[in-house]
């Protein structure tokens, strides 16, 4: 959908037109539930997260500025309607460890590691793989990793200190890698 139509759809939704907005919907629906799955560890959930999401987008599509894509605005809610649901939800208490964490816990991919890792694993496996990690990890990695936000962000998100963000991400990570290797992906 390019640009034009998108502002034509989006002025059409101004005016409650509710073919406009089914196209919308029909349009980002299946990207906005891939989105939402990364945060759940089911499709039913993943899917509640992206009903209650869209009915956010028409509510407030008159927030819309035009700046940027509509797929990134419905994007942003999504995300925080994810985030949302799991502080609804959260019943396990976040991990503060940040002393704890070992030196070598921290150290980054090499390219050549991430080439590899990225050859022998498929975007399903790895989203299985996320979806495993325990929640408090799972949605710090996908925060951070993956919306770009900083652990400074993901604190406030989240209600945590910033450097428990610090530890859950690299926790996340060293458990991601432990999994991967688990199931014949090898470093090397």
């Amino acid at each position: 959908m390019n640009k034009e139509e998108q502002d034509r759809l989006v002025k059409a939704c101004k005016k409650n037109d509710r073919d406009a907005m089914e196209k919308i919907y029909n349009t980002f629906m299946p990207r906005m539930l891939a989105v939402s799955f990364r945060y759940c560890k089911n499709q039913s959930d993943a899917k509640d997260i992206v009903q209650e999401a869209f009915i956010k987008v028409f509510k407030n599509i008159k927030k819309y500025k035009h700046n940027g894509t509509l797929g990134s605005w419905i994007e942003r809610i999504v995300v925080n309607c994810a985030i949302d649901d799991w502080h609804k939800r959260k019943k396990t208490i976040l991990i503060d460890n940040s002393e704890l964490i070992e030196e070598n816990e921290t150290q980054e991919l090499n390219d050549f590691e991430k080439n590899h890792f990225s050859q022998q694993l498929s975007a399903d496996k790895l989203r299985i793989l996320i979806s495993e990690l325990p929640e408090q990890y799972r949605y710090v990695l996908n925060l951070y990793a993956i919306e770009g936000y900083s652990h400074k962000e993901i604190g406030k998100i989240l209600k945590i200190k910033e450097s428990t963000s610090r530890s859950n991400y690299t926790r996340a990570r060293k458990k991601l890698l432990e999994n991967m290797r688990a199931i014949g992906i090898e470093k090397y």
